[in-house]
């Protein structure tokens, strides 16, 4: 693997919300209700590292009298049905014949395979797929099945997604009584002094893990800066940034990224997205003429009931 698909930065967030994560693991066998928690952010924001992290933690482990599997990590299909979300778990759990059977059977099947294998988390990524944007509607006997096959199994719960999939938990009381306070993961706005210390705390610590590169330096305040615009404030569009000048560096001689390297990563891996932005790496980019900051997954046209108001800020250099 590319050294750059490698960088790991436990941020502040990212540590609360696998402390949040671990309590619930932790409950398992020892609460009647095993503790449970949703995990929201707009995409890009790093919930799914932050999942997928903690999985790794617990990873599965098959002995002789069969398969352990602490962590369930699935995610939601599009528009999903009990069919496929019931053939979803059961090929993450190794089902072979995970597509045979009525819904019936497999609920069974599933239940059964939950205890052989240990599960003590089930994880749930994409949850906002049980919110039909188009329809303002929610499959609530998706919603009741799941509950059912997690209070017979009597397992903890994390679920992650956007913004809109906390609807799923309001419009369904019994589902939403599992669920304790919301873990929130989002941009770092950089007119907030303290987030934008720790936005430029971040990108110090990416590049002390990629030392064998020559770069600018990342932290700095107009680099930041930089970084911040093309990003959205957001983990993982920074990292597809930096990853993608890394994989270009890495072709060179002098493994040097530098801001034309950068303004080629953005080029590629995130101007399609910001048509009407400026490429903030390129030598006239100008911090006081760009256009407002507007995080992706906030400017497509949804139901209001189902999302909250457009984020948008104009931005401006600070030490």
């Amino acid at each position: 693997m590319d050294c750059s698909e490698r960088v790991l930065v436990k941020y502040p967030l990212f540590t609360t919300a696998v402390r949040r994560i671990q309590e619930c693991f932790d409950s398992y066998g020892t609460t009647a209700e095993p503790a449970c928690c949703p995990i929201v952010g707009e995409s890009g924001s790093g919930k799914t590292t932050i999942i997928s992290y903690f999985a790794h933690l617990h990873p599965r482990v098959d002995h002789k009298w069969g398969t352990e599997q602490p962590v369930l990590l699935a995610k939601i299909p599009a528009r999903p049905t009990v069919k496929s979300l019931a053939e979803t778990l059961l090929y993450k759990l190794g089902d072979p014949l995970w597509s045979r059977g009525n819904t019936v059977s497999k609920s069974i099947r599933l239940r059964e395979l939950l205890k052989q294998c240990h599960v003590r988390l089930l994880a749930l990524d994409e949850f906002q797929h049980f919110v039909d944007v188009r329809q303002a509607n929610i499959p609530n006997d998706v919603a009741d099945w799941l509950k059912e096959q997690v209070e017979e199994a009597k397992l903890a719960i994390v679920v992650l997604g956007l913004e809109r999939c906390l609807e799923v938990l309001r419009q369904n009381e019994q589902l939403r009584r599992r669920f304790g306070a919301n873990v929130r993961v989002g941009a770092f706005r950089w007119e907030n002094k303290e987030e934008r210390t720790v936005y430029r705390a971040f990108l110090r610590a990416v590049q002390e893990q990629l030392s064998e590169f020559t770069m600018p330096v990342l932290s700095d305040v107009e680099m930041a800066f930089r970084m911040h615009y093309g990003s959205f404030g957001l983990i993982g569009y920074t990292m597809k940034i930096i990853r993608g000048a890394a994989r270009l560096a890495s072709s060179r001689p002098l493994r040097e990224i530098t801001l034309e390297t950068l303004a080629q990563s953005y080029a590629v891996n995130v101007w399609a997205e910001r048509l009407d932005c400026p490429n903030p790496f390129l030598d006239d980019f100008d911090p006081d003429k760009a256009p407002p900051v507007k995080i992706p997954s906030r400017t497509t046209a949804v139901d209001p009931r189902m999302h909250g108001r457009h984020y948008s800020t104009r931005v401006e250099l600070h030490a």
